[in-house]
């Protein structure tokens, strides 16, 4: 008893401070420091949206007092609300949590079985919690761009990532799918807490009833491998099948692949992504950002973790199928977009075609795999960094940059924004000088090696295809004049050493890239 108490202290650690987050949000009268008392704020004519430039002054009226009538208020500036605290209080959250789990003295089973936690769990979990931390940061400033005032936005990113925590170390079907519905429950409000937007209502209902979907999948998959076998733990269902001679049941065989379908739309590949451009598109940049980077690291960790023995011992190379539909939809799918963020969600779906070809190759190409994810992740970081850029439009709301045009001429306004998104357009092209070439090299080379000849093929079609829109993007920002009048804010400083810092290191990994090559090979041996 006294070994499982200590087992759990960073996970109880987790769940007390998130409780106590969740109070600080809903209660803020209780808390030791008025924060919400005299915060001016502007009350804004109706007729008037956010950001445009064709306000009048007679329009606005100054209020000191929180009491007053608030409809359509908008904070002036300060800490005018808890959601603002909380988002500043999540960051040394999530590196204490970092530092108890990277520190913790036990590698040990927890709750039965259910968990494990052993090497490759608390060196994944804790890349978790790092980018998790720079995701926080990076969506600090834009809470306040977006007038995000819920406080709710930070304990549902959090309680996410708690589940996505414990997704990785989960060894038990029944685990597996309490941990990601925990992670999608917290999802589905946060695409949809921008209520004033179709778009963002649009968002999460797709969400939602296609995460519905996938979780029928899951149960109806876990339901058939308990009512073939009695068991839940993957371990002892790879025990079975490789003690057995026979050939799995048919109710087995339809499990497993129900199953291995719903971790798929999780990570959205084709072709189980059709919910990804319009969920990208109408959430919160910040909530993009998160979706498109931290689940992904959870899911395959998983399915490296726990999964992948089964699925490789049933149907072997079938995955190398998913893998070449998600880099056709990838390369062909973007290419008529002008939208960014629905160009990067479908884009998304050949990166993460690429991600699946080591599956397809076996666990000594999981290395490759993870210097890949750790790249692509690091260039997300980066690129809706940039989206979340604000950007003033006559008229309309205060935003990121939304369209291919917004970045007219971007190199004369702005080399240095320029710059990065050259970088970060180079990089998810898989093009020197920086490190996504790396990426690609090393998933090119153990593919080669594993023989998969016509996924090679496709693979170099699809980086050939996709180099077309992301060098059209390249193009918009150094060759076309601005089509359309707007003018670019101030990004906050932490934001842009943020993107600097990504920058940087994507260039650094491609010529100085063994650190990164050997970190990820010793994560893969620990699989």
């Amino acid at each position: 008893m006294t070994l499982d108490v200590i087992s759990w202290m960073p996970e109880g650690f987790l769940l007390v401070s998130l409780l106590g987050l969740l109070c600080y949000g809903i209660n803020p009268g209780a808390t030791p420091f008025k924060e919400q008392t005299a915060v001016p704020l502007y009350a804004v004519n109706h007729q008037r949206m956010m950001g445009s430039f064709s306000t009048n002054e007679k329009n606005l009226s100054l209020f000191n007092t929180p009491d007053q009538n608030m409809t359509g208020a908008t904070p002036a500036g300060g800490p005018g609300h808890s959601s603002e605290l909380l988002g500043a209080w999540a960051i040394p959250w999530c590196l204490l949590a970092l530092m108890l789990i990277y520190h913790c003295p036990l590698h040990t089973l927890m709750a039965g079985g259910v968990f494990l936690r052993d090497l490759f769990s608390v060196q994944l979990g804790s890349l978790l919690w790092l980018f998790a931390a720079m995701v926080l940061t990076m969506s600090l400033s834009w809470q306040k761009t977006a007038g995000i005032v819920h406080p709710e936005y930070v304990t549902l990113t959090l309680l996410a990532l708690l589940g996505q925590h414990l997704l990785i170390c989960a060894t038990d079907l029944m685990a597996m799918y309490v941990c990601l519905e925990l992670q999608s429950f917290a999802v589905v409000v946060l695409c949809s807490l921008n209520y004033r937007s179709a778009y963002s209502i649009e968002a999460g209902m797709k969400y939602f009833l296609l995460s519905a979907f996938s979780s029928c999948l899951l149960l109806l998959g876990i339901g058939l491998i308990y009512w073939d076998t009695g068991l839940t733990q993957c371990h002892h269902l790879v025990e079975l099948l490789q003690s057995t001679q026979q050939e799995p049941s048919l109710g087995l065989w339809l499990g497993i692949w129900l199953v291995s379908l719903g971790l798929l739309w999780k990570l959205s590949a084709a072709p189980l992504h059709l919910w990804v451009a319009d969920v990208y598109m109408g959430a919160w940049s910040s909530v993009t950002l998160f979706l498109s980077t931290l689940p992904k690291i959870a899911v395959l960790g998983f399915w490296i973790h726990s999964w992948h023995p089964l699925w490789s011992s049933t149907y072997g190379k079938t995955m190398a199928v998913f893998s070449a539909l998600s880099l056709i939809v990838g390369a062909l799918a973007p290419m008529a977009q002008t939208q960014l963020k629905r160009l990067l969600a479908l884009s998304s779906v050949g990166h993460m075609g690429f991600m699946l070809m080591p599956l397809s190759a076996g666990t000594e190409a999981f290395g490759a795999l993870w210097v890949y994810l750790i790249l692509y992740l690091i260039t997300n970081l980066a690129i809706w960094g940039l989206l979340m850029w604000p950007y003033h439009r006559p008229g309309q709301t205060l935003t990121g940059p939304q369209y291919l045009w917004d970045l007219g001429a971007l190199n004369q306004t702005s080399p240095a924004a320029s710059t990065a998104w050259a970088g970060g357009m180079l990089s998810l092209a898989g093009l020197p000088p920086v490190a996504g070439f790396l990426g690609k090299l090393g998933l090119f080379w153990w593919a080669l090696n594993s023989h998969f000849y016509a996924l090679v093929i496709i693979a170099l079609l699809s980086t050939l295809l996709s180099t077309v829109y992301y060098l059209r993007v390249l193009k918009v920002a150094y060759v076309d004049a601005p089509t359309h009048w707007g003018a670019y804010g101030k990004l906050a400083s932490i934001n842009a050493y943020l993107i600097a810092w990504a920058w940087a290191l994507l260039v650094l990994f491609l010529w100085h890239g063994a650190p990164l090559i050997l970190s990820c090979h010793l994560l893969a041996l620990a699989s």
